[in-house]
């Protein structure tokens, strides 16, 4: 069985309300499987840095530019899946970015829908248990922050 090894970055926009945060989610429509919540992110693209490439799948997918962009502080997810008969080991790498606007505009052929949402309600939407626990670590992020 053939093992590939898969990158994607992305970011996790964050914006406050008043004094409770607020996390930015999409209903992912994926070329594999049925449509999930989860963050927005993607593939680079020939010499992108990951940077760049968490910035730009933001902005394609959501239209959201974030106001602040954290470089220095990131949230990885590793796992594995299988497709077809190849084993994924996934790793994607997210960058918090803090957004002052609640406006967006979703890429329709990838999003079926996305919200900004608390973190309650975002533990509620989010599908994979990886996302969950992601979302804890940036809350004990923002605790200090």
């Amino acid at each position: 069985m053939e093992t590939i090894k898969d990158y994607s970055y992305g970011v996790i926009p964050l914006r406050k309300e008043g004094e409770q945060w607020m996390v930015f989610l999409i209903n992912q429509i994926p070329r594999r499987g049925d449509i999930f919540w989860t963050y927005p992110k993607g593939h680079p693209e020939e010499g992108e840095t990951n940077e760049e490439t968490a910035l730009r799948e933001l902005f394609e997918e959501t239209g959201i530019v974030p106001d602040e962009f954290i470089t220095d502080k990131t949230f990885i997810q590793e796992y594995t899946f299988m497709h077809g008969k190849q084993r994924i080991n996934k790793r994607v790498v997210y960058y918090p970015g803090f957004v002052l606007s609640d406006k967006f505009t979703i890429q329709i052929d990838e999003i079926h829908e996305a919200k900004w949402c608390t973190f309650a309600e975002a533990q509620n939407l989010l599908t994979h248990d990886i996302a969950k626990k992601l979302l804890d670590d940036v809350a004990v992020y923002l605790e200090n922050k």
